[in-house]
């Protein structure tokens, strides 16, 4: 009865963490990517994993942001990876660090890296043009108070533990936002024989899951969930405006009555009251307030939580 009630619990926590637009299942590994959030993607059923995930978000822990740039032409060949690494080190200002530990902090240093770049992976020039993606620009972001080291500190282990021995890369991290953020430039051709990186939807989802998992690991409050499993109606600002202006989500209980027909919006709701008479039935007092807090969750307007440092 208890292995029945736990089934219902992970059955419809899998939907509301990973909804159909991330094809209604834990992200597996993909061909491209080594395996991220360990023990995330092998074992995200397991009942612990379960409700630590929805009491973080039930709780409103602050959520991480990884998304890759795309503005035009980003990453197609040497001349717009130099630019990049000259943006996002502040045309040698700010000190990069590679995937060896190298630091790298002065325009002449920084354009002998890209040199070594072009020429020195598997053999094969990255020519000045490319039609294709040579590299990606990720971004690494925490709300603001998150403390700055621990933000470069968790993307340092997050980039070992996805690209470490087989993608070149660097980064930097960038204060000039009220959001601590890490910029990362890495490499689409492997190190070694195998396939390009090549990222998608899920592989992003998992992402954001190491890095989330490296910031707890560290001891900072952090969580990875879809938008619209917080009720979050709004996409997030793209990076330029946050040096202009600042907005904030909408969240469940803070949605006009038309938002709050959505189909995304409703599905998520009924998921989570799902969840809930779930965890209601269970013969457990701590489910049973793990319901209540789902209850609250959907019902109140979103609040500011407050972060471990």
């Amino acid at each position: 009865m208890a292995r029945e009630h736990d089934d219902q619990v992970a059955y419809w926590a899998e939907k509301l963490f990973y909804p159909v637009s991330l094809k209604g299942k834990v992200p597996k590994k993909d061909p491209t990517t080594k395996k991220l959030g360990a023990s995330t993607a092998k074992s995200f059923t397991s009942r612990a994993r379960i409700r630590a995930q929805i009491a973080r978000t039930t709780q409103r822990t602050p959520e991480v942001m990884v998304k890759i740039t795309n503005r035009l032409g980003a990453g197609k060949g040497m001349s717009a990876i130099r630019e990049h690494l000259s943006y996002i080190s502040r045309n040698g200002k700010l000190e990069l660090e590679t995937d060896t530990g190298e630091l790298i902090s002065d325009k002449l240093s920084i354009m002998e890296y890209s040199h070594e770049w072009k020429a020195q992976v598997r053999g094969k020039t990255i020519p000045e043009v490319s039609k294709r993606r040579e590299a990606f620009n990720i971004i690494l972001s925490m709300p603001a108070g998150t403390p700055e080291k621990a933000v470069k500190d968790a993307a340092r282990a997050f980039l070992e533990e996805e690209f470490g021995g087989k993608h070149r890369y660097c980064f930097t991290l960038h204060t000039d936002t009220d959001k601590p953020h890490v910029h990362a430039c890495v490499l689409a051709a492997p190190l070694k024989k195998g396939k390009r990186l090549n990222p998608r939807k899920p592989d992003l989802q998992r992402w954001r899951e190491g890095f989330a998992e490296q910031l707890r690991d560290i001891g900072i409050d952090a969580n990875a969930t879809p938008r619209r499993t917080r009720g979050v109606t709004q996409p997030p600002l793209k990076q330029a405006g946050h040096h202009v202006r600042k907005r904030q989500s909408m969240s469940f209980g803070q949605m006009d009555r038309n938002a709050a027909r959505s189909k995304d919006y409703n599905g998520a709701i009924e998921i989570w009251k799902r969840l809930a008479i779930a965890l209601r039935e269970s013969p457990t007092e701590s489910d049973k307030k793990t319901a209540e807090s789902i209850e609250k969750f959907i019902a109140n307007p979103a609040r500011t939580s407050q972060r471990k440092r």
